[in-house]
């Protein structure tokens, strides 16, 4: 079902729910820092949250701070509630990432390793990728999005522009195969779009219209929104919502909504090893996929779904603070689920701010300092 993924061995466990602390399905348990705790977070977040947009970290609207699965501090913007809902951006990977693990576990899916057929035709070599390498970002198709600015990224035109009524049919037309699946690494939204239709595709009745193809028919919403309710977000106590295109297809890749007490929950059950209230949800094995670099690919600093901290923490083009046993999810502006197993720590911060490798480093410095002032007495 899934092979565990190269070094699992050497990576930090992650650590069990204290029997002590409530899963937070229905709400948090509360777990007050330390008076000097308390000051040294203060004296971090009170400069983030006293700035506007186009300054520093921009325009943080919630943070979230989770220690041995209490939540030690949350502060909100003006305006914002517990209850607000975060547009997720590239979170929403992460999202689809785990809605691959629960069709595993369900038996949705056989296997990671199979072929995904997604939105392909017979006989198109696209659908002989395998769901392990899409999830990995590892499908080689020609894809043009990291790092490309404007109207010549991929993503663009295919969330904003021609592509946005239909990015199964536009990725089918757009992005074919340049790259031998498994060993070119290319940061790619589409890939997420596609498993989330592919996953559409394996449920009952997806199409509006019977007898359709479920890979390429326009497909009801409702069908798979009722799915990923039943098998994530209401075990979990979650209260998202996904967004679909005009054919029906869930954005799998940067759309869904969440507060930020719930992005909080997400990284809780990566932390716990993708076990909730005593139930695997996730299969053994895959938080280790999501947090281990492919060994095979070129390099990409990039595990399954999330993002695992570099060996070197010098990236060149993102500073990962220690520890490195830390992995996140990320997404466009600033929204961020950090998890730290050495220090039984998910720090969520949502907001907007202006994507630069500066401001990066400066968020995931945050999430560093954040966890040495809980470190201390």
């Amino acid at each position: 079902m899934l092979a565990m993924p190269a070094f699992a061995s050497d990576l930090v466990p992650l650590p069990n729910q204290s029997a002590d602390v409530d899963w937070p399905t229905q709400q948090w348990s509360s777990s007050p820092p330390s008076s000097e705790q308390q000051a040294g977070i203060d004296a971090l977040l009170d400069p983030v949250f006293a700035t506007e947009i186009g300054e520093g970290l921009g325009e943080t609207r919630a943070v979230v701070i989770i220690k041995a699965g209490a939540v030690v501090h949350e502060r909100y913007r003006d305006g914002i509630t517990p209850e607000t809902r975060h547009v997720s951006w590239s979170i929403a990977k992460s999202v689809t990432q785990a809605l691959v693990g629960r069709a595993v576990m369900t038996g949705l899916i056989e296997s990671i390793d199979d072929p995904m057929p997604a939105a392909f035709e017979n006989g198109d070599p696209r659908g002989d990728i395998s769901w392990r390498h899409w999830i990995q970002m590892l499908d080689g198709l020609d894809y043009a999005e990291y790092g490309v600015p404007g109207l010549d990224n991929d993503a663009t035109q295919m969330i904003f522009g021609p592509g946005k009524f239909d990015v199964a049919a536009h990725a089918r037309k757009h992005f074919p195969a340049a790259h031998t699946p498994g060993e070119h690494w290319n940061y790619s939204t589409v890939a997420f779009h596609l498993i989330a239709r592919a996953m559409q595709a394996e449920l009952p009745n997806t199409c509006l219209t019977a007898g359709q193809n479920p890979r390429t028919c326009k497909a009801n919403p409702s069908i798979m929104s009722d799915w990923v309710d039943q098998v994530l977000f209401q075990p979990l106590g979650v209260d998202a919502v996904e967004e679909y295109d005009a054919a029906g297809t869930m954005l799998g890749g940067s759309s869904i909504y969440m507060s930020a007490r719930d992005y909080a929950k997400f990284g809780l059950l990566f932390l716990r090893d993708g076990i909730w209230n005593t139930e695997r949800l996730l299969p053994v094995g895959w938080v280790d996929f999501a947090r281990t670099n492919p060994e095979s690919s070129d390099d990409n600093g990039y595990g399954g779904g999330f993002w695992p901290s570099p060996e070197q923490p010098d990236n060149a083009e993102l500073i990962f603070p220690a520890p490195l046993d830390a992995f996140h999810a990320g997404g466009l502006a600033g929204q961020i689920i950090w998890i730290v197993p050495s220090r039984d720590l998910v720090f969520v911060r949502v907001g907007l701010m202006t994507d630069t490798t500066d401001n990066w480093n400066t968020l995931f410095k945050l999430g560093q300092d954040i966890g040495a002032v809980l470190d201390q007495p």
